[in-house]
């Protein structure tokens, strides 16, 4: 096996094109990482510097021709990125020019079809392509961006075995920074493989996702505009490109570092310098090693810090000269706002003060809606920052006017108008505005959300009725159908669901579809007295910091009255701070964590605490199982699962039972479910209790593949997922324990309900996120302010019929008399699936 590599830079251009002196000094960086012996470990890294187009040509095709299949050959360039009239991709090499009309001269260049050609004509399949080029253009402020277009990455250079990096999306800007020898994008490059930190799950080796994923971190926290992308076919996600030190205390160091940042947005707490200081003197640093540690994690934060201090200073001195700005004025910052890489929500944070800070305008200006809706900038800033008024005075300082003597257009207003909002797209949260589950829609679903955002709700109601005839699980769609209806009739209160769509779409959906249904339900009955239901639906990704920041905009948003989420207990007990704070009330329908209500009175949850779980399992492993030596296998990285743990220790040593001693971490680095499994036999287990993070469901069942049967395997609802089932024959006979279950409740008509509105089954997830919409509804009838429904949902008087039985709650938010009961994945007769199977008491 062969590890060979061309790097090309292009630094020189002839008239027409600019000079991009940084990509010598990438392409020089890129050849000292992928020669160390200790990291790329390449046996031919060839530099091509400023070659004319033949040479650069012929060089590619030398690079792929003649190989064998398990080589590893990478192809690296920066330089200009040049799209023609029809979008297609062209390399510029050092003689590339354009016509005095400026149409390229195609013969001049590389085209992406020729190098696609050899790459496909190549034996190998291990080919990554690392393009550090941009398409689109902007030369200010020491940045250099290089050409403009689309270009269609993914179809001009995919393929089998392959894999594509690029510094930013096909319509963006990609960055020469100031004062930088290299650009963003490769300095973060050679920065993930140089130190091992984007070894994100530390075996030693650098993949191709996990280089894109540390690059794509960085560059966004220097250049939040910039959008570095992936394009990968099969195994080309898993291409390993690098070694990483494993025990180096450095890269340790590093490690914990980012961790403290990125929980302190930017910056680290009090507590994560204590937790630093003690690791320094644990790994012998030195106080200049770890301080240049530090400082090399921070500098993405702090580059972006400048940005926009040299963005605020350029504007208070350009208002200082005449405040509204002149047209000119405002094309200059534009210009200014894309050479620093910034996005319109980076600007409005810096704007909206300083504009609060001036004289009142007289009159408004008109800006036809078509332009109103390109404007992300003025939608964020007239729904999250300062309102109505400076939203309007940021529409005068940010759109293009029309010219005074262009006659203004005649506005007829549809009847099928509705209420809207002035909406922030491409971000977390969607009231039918966007879409979400971006993987369930069509045609018809998507022009849909466009009517929606359009204000044309009826047109809404009928895209979306007729999308969800073809897709009727989809709950997002549900959902926004029922908001566009709310919209029409005006007079609706609004709530909000956070779930993971991002990592864990499938159980995103089971929550959805809870709190859609009972959303569909009362306002297909008339309504909250009268009123609508209007659910906002967001994405958290189960991360605590984004679940953080989601509570805070919920929180500012006096119309939202109650929150059901989040789903994992580490976002949930990051979000009840700040839903405490701001008197908003949450609840949770699927976080387990004992310490989650403790948080406050605004906090509950139809989940069942972890301590029911443990006991619930334990009772039935013990005295009917017969189980008497147990293997615990946890995931330390999620809240709830070392309470789970907690727990069932604790109910296991008080039944007499005993815990075997293998330690079994399912997040430890050098985790091996094998060696587990047979260390735990050997020393007498006979039961396996699995207690797992959501995200981390594939380790949990790889420990229950390896067991082979040997243990009898228990588990925490987390592994109720169609997942669990699909995982093959290490999971028959599991037992897990789950808050609801179709059989469990004879009498109740929720199953029925659901089968007629989704056309499936559901899940526990489905029943308890309804019953938390439930639960928030029927406090809605008594009160809509958020703090009197605390009060509501505290009442001993307070209860409602839900799919899980009676919903009350005790003082401290956990559901009174919340039952558990037990499951069994079982072989359905005759085929080579699997369903879950009630258990009888």
């Amino acid at each position: 096996m062969a590890k060979v590599a061309l790097l090309i830079g292009v630094s020189e251009y002839e008239p027409g094109l600019s000079p991009l002196p940084a990509t010598i000094k990438d392409v020089e960086a890129m050849q000292r990482v992928l020669l160390h012996s200790k990291i790329g470990g390449f046996d031919d890294v060839t530099l091509l510097l400023n070659p004319q187009q033949h040479e650069m040509a012929v060089a590619i095709e030398t690079l792929f021709d003649g190989r064998q299949k398990d080589d590893l050959l990478l192809l690296f360039f920066s330089g200009h990125g040049i799209k023609d009239e029809s979008g297609k991709l062209y390399f510029a090499a050092r003689n590339t020019r354009k016509t005095d009309k400026g149409v390229l001269v195609k013969a001049t260049t590389v085209a992406a079809s020729f190098v696609h050609e050899v790459m496909s004509n190549s034996r190998c399949k291990r080919e990554v392509v690392i393009l550090d080029c941009c398409f689109s253009g902007a030369f200010a402020e020491g940045l250099l961006a290089r050409d403009d277009g689309f270009v269609d990455i993914r179809n001009q250079l995919g393929g089998e075995g392959r894999a594509v990096l690029t510094s930013s999306t096909s319509t963006q800007y990609s960055f020469e920074q100031q004062g930088s020898d290299t650009s963003t994008y490769t300095r973060y490059i050679v920065e993930g493989l140089e130190t091992g930190a984007a070894d994100k799950n530390e075996d030693g080796l650098i993949s191709v996702d996990e280089l894109h994923e540390y690059a794509t971190k960085a560059v966004q926290e220097a250049t939040p505009a910039m959008k570095p992308e992936i394009y990968a076919i099969k195994e080309g996600y898993k291409i390993n490109i690098a070694k990483a030190p494993i025990d180096d205390p450095k890269l340790k160091y590093r490690r914990e570092v980012e961790y403290w940042v990125e929980s302190g947005n930017g910056e680290i707490s009090f507590t994560g310098r204590a937790a630093l200081e003690g690791l320094q003197e644990e790994l012998e640093l030195t106080s200049e090693e770890a301080a240049a540690i530090e400082t090399k994690v921070l500098e993405p934060v702090e580059v972006y810090k400048k940005k926009l201090q040299r963005y605020e200073q350029a504007f208070r001195n350009e208002i200082k000269l005449g405040f509204p700005p002149s047209d000119k004025t405002r094309t200059n910052l534009k210009r200014l706002q894309q050479a620093l890489g910034l996005r319109d929500e980076d600007i409005a944070l810096i704007v909206a003060p300083i504009i609060v800070e001036q004289p009142l305008i007289a009159s408004p200006v008109v800006v036809p809606p078509s332009r109103l809706r390109n404007s992300n900038f003025l939608q964020y800033v007239g729904t999250s920052i300062i309102g109505v008024f400076i939203g309007g005075i940021l529409v005068y300082f940010l759109l293009p006017r029309t010219p005074r003597n262009t006659p203004q257009p005649i506005v007829q207003t549809p009847v099928n108008l509705c209420a809207k909002d002035t909406y922030n797209l491409n971000d977390r949260i969607s009231l039918g505005e966007e879409i979400l589950l971006k993987q369930d829609t069509n045609s018809d679903k998507e022009a849909g959300v466009n009517a929606f955002f359009e204000g044309k709700c009826q047109v809404a109601i009928d895209k979306l009725n007729s999308y969800r005839k073809a897709n009727r699980t989809d709950p997002e769609a549900l959902i926004y159908l029922n908001n566009a209806k709310a919209r029409q009739k005006e007079d609706k209160l609004k709530i909000a669901v956070s779930i993971p769509i991002g990592t864990n779409p499938n159980v995103a959906k089971e929550i959805l579809r809870g709190v859609a249904q009972a959303q569909d339900e009362v306002n297909s009955s008339g309504g909250i007295n009268g009123k609508a239901l209007e659910v906002a639906i967001a994405n958290d990704d189960n991360d605590p910091s984004e679940s953080a920041q989601l509570a805070t905009r919920f929180g500012k948003d006096t119309n939202i009255l109650a929150v059901v989420g989040h789903n994992s207990s580490n976002a949930s007990l990051s979000a009840a701070p700040v839903y405490q704070k701001d008197g908003l009330v949450m609840i949770s329908p699927t976080s387990f964590a004992q310490n989650l209500t403790s948080v406050g009175n605004y906090i509950f949850r139809t989940a069942p605490s972890v301590k029911s779980i443990a006991d619930s399992v334990s009772n039935y492993a013990i005295k009917m199982a017969g189980k008497t030596n147990f293997l615990i296998c946890v995931d330390y990285q999620g809240i709830d699962n070392q309470s789970f743990k907690s727990e069932f220790v604790k109910a296991i040593k008080a039944a007499g039972s005993q815990i075997n001693s293998t330690e079994c971490d399912i997040s430890a680095r050098d985790f091996n479910p094998s060696v587990v499994i047979s260390q735990a036999v050997s020393s007498g287990a006979n039961a396996l209790v699995l207690g797992l993070y959501i995200d981390k469901i594939k380790q949990g069942l790889a420990v229950a593949e390896s067991n082979q049967g040997q243990l009898t395997v228990f588990g925490s609802p987390t592994l109720f997922t169609d997942e669990t089932l699909k995982s093959g024959r290490g999971i028959n006979g599991l037992i897990i324990s789950a808050p609801w279950y179709p059989a469990a409740f004879p009498n109740n008509i929720f199953p029925q309900k659901a089968q007629k509105v989704w056309g499936a089954t559901v899940n526990w997830r489905t029943a308890t996120a309804y019953d938390a919409t439930l639960a928030i509804i029927a406090g809605l009838q008594r009160t809509n302010r958020r703090d009197e429904l605390q009060k509501v949902l505290h009442s001993p008087s307070f209860s409602v019929d839900g799919a899980t039985g009676k919903i009350q709650f005790l003082p401290s938010g956990d559901r009174i008399n919340n039952e558990i009961f037990l499951v069994k994945v079982q072989q359905k007769a005759g085929t080579d699936q699997y369903e879950f199977v009630p258990i009888q008491p």
